[in-house]
């Protein structure tokens, strides 16, 4: 059987349509890159806003106007929370905890229709990896904040957190394959073990101390559980990359208490300043949404005012998006689009300035590169270096994928790097 996938959305769908792909491939099934000619279609889905909701129903109509033949499968967030409209326009919906399902597809078309379950059943299972230098690792499912905004918990269930066993059998799984850098998934990292008596700074302990494995990285951590003693094993660890990734949101304290993300722009500075100070040469990444229901003008600029003080080396931000079963669709106060667009500019402006006013300080310094793979263009390696900012560079007969290189860095990008090896 061909098949071809699509995915949209955060790393935890990457992750999930590469464990589709994995038993797919383990099954001997071929992936095409041409949905016509595919006999199985996969739209992998996200629902943290309601335009990448719409994408899954336009993208199947797409693909089925494209290939009447083949059998659709609809997955993923949006699958977990309106199945009753993806069955009729899908011929199989599989929620965010049934993946298993996909065991049974790849040997025979079930005969039900919809698989959906509350929350992950078996969540210490390995599912298969693809072969990559840098692989996704799940230590959690799930998320028990329930911000007024998002879906998550409503499309990801409840947390649930993976026995540390099983996290370190799969990662040395993966570097006997040929894996050096592992990110490890969840929600929300550092909630990490809730129900054992070890934490996510235990996991992290751990997980350095494997053989072959050069680099750890993970996503996401929540600022009100953002601890001193995870900065400091930042410090401690040698394969802990010096990135952290620790979403914001806004940064008027009054939003941010309609939000419920039970922390204040002061709480959340004191702990930045910290990282900054112990992590040394760290980076730092964000999440922002601009028009949540009631933020005044005055809100905003409290929030280009963190932009402007943290000086994040990249910000993903976005305008809000109402969506279902959350509480703040149903708030007074609700922003017009057209001003929502207008501070989403306002803000992405001020942190492409930034942005590359700090890719502009690597110029001429020297920085160590895992190299991931070869550019789109094909006449390039590509890497991340241990900030997680891409570093383009050219071939060299004694370097190959998999390397990790000291690379002058020569010119600053929109959003990379161009250096030589040395």
């Amino acid at each position: 059987m061909k098949y071809y996938i699509k995915t949209f959305g955060c790393q935890m769908n990457e992750r999930d349509s590469e464990k589709v792909e994995g038993i797919l491939f383990k099954n001997n099934h071929q992936r095409v890159d041409n949905p016509e000619e595919a006999d199985l279609i996969i739209v992998n889905s996200c629902a943290v806003r309601e335009k990448a909701e719409n994408k899954l129903y336009s993208e199947i109509g797409r693909l089925r106007f494209k290939n009447k033949r083949a059998k659709i499968v609809a997955m993923g967030c949006v699958a977990q929370i309106n199945y009753e409209r993806l069955k009729n326009i899908a011929d199989i919906v599989v929620g965010t905890n049934t993946i298993d399902m996909f065991y049974s597809i790849a040997r025979e078309w079930p005969h039900d229709k919809v698989f959906i379950k509350p929350n992950m059943e078996d969540p210490d299972h390995i599912f298969p990896h693809l072969t990559s230098v840098s692989a996704y690792v799940d230590i959690m499912y799930g998320c028990d904040n329930f911000c007024t905004y998002c879906i998550v918990p409503f499309t990801r269930g409840r947390e649930v957190s993976r026995k540390k066993e099983a996290i370190i059998d799969e990662i040395k799984r993966l570097v006997d394959k040929g894996t050096k850098e592992v990110m490890l998934l969840g929600q929300n990292v550092n909630s990490y073990g809730k129900n054992f008596d070890y934490g996510f700074v235990d996991l992290l302990y751990e997980v350095n101390k494997i053989d072959g494995l050069e680099r750890i990285r993970f996503t996401t951590s929540h600022p009100k559980d953002f601890s001193k003693e995870l900065i400091y094993a930042m410090r401690d660890l040698e394969k802990v990359c010096e990135h952290i990734h620790l979403p914001i949101q806004s940064g008027s304290n009054k939003i941010l208490k309609l939000m419920k993300r039970k922390y204040t722009k002061e709480e959340y500075l004191e702990k930045v300043y910290l990282y900054k100070e112990i992590v040394k040469d760290g980076s730092i990444t964000t999440d922002i949404i601009v028009g949540f229901p009631q933020e005044t003008e005055k809100d905003f600029e409290e929030t280009l005012k963190i932009l402007e003080e943290v000086r994040y080396d990249t910000s993903f931000s976005f305008k809000y998006s109402k969506r279902p079963f959350t509480k703040a669709k149903d708030m007074d106060g609700q922003v017009p689009e057209e001003e929502k667009l207008r501070r989403l500019n306002i803000l992405q402006d001020l942190q492409a300035k930034i942005t590359q006013e700090k890719l502009k300080n690597y110029e001429g310094k020297v920085t160590e590169v895992l190299i991931e793979g070869i550019s789109k263009k094909g006449n390039q390696f590509f890497g991340r270096n241990r900030q997680n900012i891409v570093v383009n560079l050219d071939f060299m007969d004694n370097i190959k994928v998999g390397d990790v290189v000291r690379v002058e860095i020569t010119k600053a990008l929109k959003h990379s790097l161009l250096g030589k090896p040395i």
